[in-house]
């Protein structure tokens, strides 16, 4: 308890009141950026980051577990949401409840328990609905909403639930996808499904990094994170250590919840019934129900996500609406993000495809509706 307590006054105190590590950068850069906030449905105020020019193409992007918008700019000014905002688009950063960006509430501090009362399926439910609401009042254009890893299962989990949502996106881009996990057989990332949910969902992780980056500068911190990113298997590539460096203090940005690693738990266990559950009855989703296009780029050697699975899994549910698949070789499960190839092997196979997208819908004179395809990939 003593280092829960520290660890949240790091976080609340500290982190959150000084400017965010996403607006310093972007400023030390001369990129300018304004704040856009949303408000869910039971009070939590959601702070993204919006880049680029107004007006253009919107681009939604949102971040996976532990982290915040500023693991999008992993790669500095390489960074996928930098080079869309210098080519024209209208970017937006999203933000979960419970990360730095996310810890207010209109009736709950973050220093009570009822505060963190919420799961992944809060952030699917409530969340994604509001921010991606929020972006549509800004637009009359289409939005391309782009996932990775939780990121991608919270927007696949919010399109299929609010299904008056699909006709506002005009692609899905799922970056490693937190869908069908596998049974992990790696020991690190084993402990973390054996651990009791009331042990690792209380922040006993989130609670000795936080303190730790008190006393540790951030470059002897990140030594250690990715070292332990290698030795988990996470990432099996050179990882890019400039770009990631600058913005992996701000990591974990909240904590994963109780409820939240009972609901994984509950999706490894029931595999990939969890997302055909047609009738609710497994209280899962069915992925069949988000009529958008859909690309999917995962990692051959994912330790987290059984990449087998989850493709089939799409094609067999989605039909014509999965456009693209790209499944990458030699890659793990954080290389989509923190390798030094994937800003193009990656990034770029994404910028393409939504450049072709955004072609498309200009050539026609309409946005881009839901099943038109823009081909295959392969690792």
């Amino acid at each position: 308890n003593c280092l829960l307590w520290a660890a949240r006054y790091y976080t609340f105190e500290v982190k959150t009141k000084r400017k965010g590590v996403v607006e310093t950068y972007l400023d030390a850069h001369n990129i300018k950026n304004t704040q856009v906030h949303a408000t869910t449905s039971d009070g939590y105020t959601l702070t993204m980051q919006k880049l680029g020019v107004d007006g253009g193409q919107p681009v939604f992007f949102l971040h996976g577990m532990f982290e915040s918008s500023a693991m999008t700019l992993a790669h500095g000014l390489e960074s996928l949401p930098i080079k869309l905002a210098q080519d024209g688009y209208c970017v937006y950063l999203g933000n979960v409840r419970g990360n730095m960006y996310g810890l207010k509430n209109s009736n709950l501090s973050p220093w009570s328990s009822e505060f963190w009362n919420f799961s992944v399926r809060d952030h699917a439910l409530k969340d994604f609905p509001a921010m991606l609401n929020v972006i549509r009042s800004e637009t009359d254009k289409k939005i391309t909403v782009i996932g990775q890893s939780q990121g991608a299962l919270v927007s696949m989990m919010g399109l299929s639930n609010s299904p008056n949502l699909n006709k506002y996106v005009n692609l899905l881009a799922l970056l490693s996808p937190a869908l069908v996990l596998r049974i992990p057989t790696n020991p690190l990332v084993k402990l973390v499904f054996t651990l009791p949910p009331s042990y690792f969902g209380s922040p006993l992780f989130f609670s000795f990094v936080s303190i730790t980056q008190l006393f540790i500068p951030d470059f002897v911190a990140n030594i250690f994170a990715f070292k332990a990113l290698e030795i988990s298997g996470m990432s099996l590539r050179p990882l890019d250590r400039e770009g990631a460096g600058e913005v992996m203090s701000s990591t974990p940005s909240g904590y994963l919840t109780t409820d939240s690693m009972r609901f994984y738990v509950e999706v490894l266990e029931k595999g990939e019934e969890f997302f055909r559950d047609k009738k609710g009855e497994l209280g899962g989703f069915d992925v069949g129900k988000v009529d958008v296009p859909v690309g999917l780029w995962i990692g051959e050697e994912d330790v987290v996500i059984d990449t087998e699975k989850t493709v089939k899994l799409l094609k067999d549910e989605m039909g014509n609406s999965l456009v693209y698949v790209k499944v990458l070789e030699g890659y793990g499960h954080t290389d989509s993000w923190y390798s030094k190839d994937s800003i193009e092997r990656l990034g770029g196979d994404v910028k393409r495809v939504i450049d072709e997208r955004r072609s498309l819908g200009r050539k026609n004179g309409v946005e881009v509706g839901a099943g038109a395809g823009v081909g295959a990939g392969a690792g």
